[in-house]
């Protein structure tokens, strides 16, 4: 019927439509429609002025002149937020604001959040214990610099899925997720068999009585059962053992001079040590 009212009486009720009304709505609204033409269509009906006309294809034929389209605008990254775990693997993320929504057709907000794993420090163990069955430990150590090992790329689980996911499942009792610490020891007793190796002789110019050397507990070393932490670790201001397991007969006494901290210590200083 409306089909011939169009013939009768010429092509304005065909142009009627989004204009006509001053329709323009957000998603799929049925109420947002008029008496006009749809796209793709010979006789004059009921059309649309949504944003749903554009994937239903009952647009009236002026909804891209009159609601034109608007793209996604958006801003710049903000800042990372804080690590989801307070201690240990965890995810952090961040945001990219929207500015300007999206209408009519117009191209869709893209990549607004990005995430990235992250290493949370806020780790509240305790390391110590009174200090009396520190005092007694003898502190088994090595030089720092073969402490990047532990770092490489070959032997540390987390870095892929797959190698992270087989150390989990089958060291699930021994991971233990705390951040590296370190102190400063003045040998005050050095055994004579520190001097004269000829394997080692880092051991000649770092192991001297009177010296002060660098001692650092990594992740890999650190014990659960001790308190999660490194066996010999020392006592501040007090007088324990160490004994240098690559040098044979290579040992001594130490007193631990700075407190212990989260740091590390240089690797490339011969003077920098590593517990085992």
């Amino acid at each position: 019927m409306l089909g011939l009212m169009a013939l009768a009486f010429g092509p304005s009720l065909v142009m009627g439509g989004c204009a006509e009304r001053s329709l323009c709505c957000k998603g799929k609204d049925n109420k947002c429609k008029a008496f006009g033409a749809r796209m793709n269509a010979k006789d004059a009906t009921v059309c649309f002025c949504d944003e749903s006309c554009l994937y239903l294809g009952d647009c009236c034929t002026d909804f891209k002149s009159v609601c034109r389209e608007q793209d996604c605008k958006m801003g710049e990254f903000e800042p990372w937020g804080a690590c989801s775990e307070n201690c240990g693997w965890g995810i952090k993320k961040r945001i990219r604001p929207i500015i300007q929504e999206p209408r009519n057709g117009g191209k869709p907000c893209v990549k607004f959040e990005e995430k990235m794993y992250c290493y949370g420090t806020k780790c509240k163990v305790a390391r110590h214990s009174s200090g009396l069955m520190e005092v007694r430990e003898t502190g088994k150590i090595i030089p720092a610099e073969f402490g990047s090992w532990r770092k490489n790329k070959f032997f540390d689980p987390y870095q892929d899925h797959i190698r992270k996911n087989l150390f989990n499942h089958y060291s699930a009792n021994s991971i233990i997720r705390r951040p590296a610490y370190c102190a400063k020891f003045e040998l005050s007793h050095v055994k004579s068999s520190c001097t004269v190796s000829a394997v080692n002789p880092w051991a000649a110019k770092a192991l001297r009585p009177g010296a002060m050397v660098c001692v650092e507990c990594q992740q890999l070393a650190m014990k659960k059962k001790l308190g999660v932490r490194c066996k010999g670790h020392g006592v501040y201001m007090r007088e324990s053992r160490w004994n240098a397991v690559t040098v044979p007969g290579c040992h001594g006494k130490w007193v631990m001079k700075t407190r212990h901290e989260e740091c590390t210590c240089n690797h490339n200083d011969v003077s920098s040590f590593i517990l085992i």
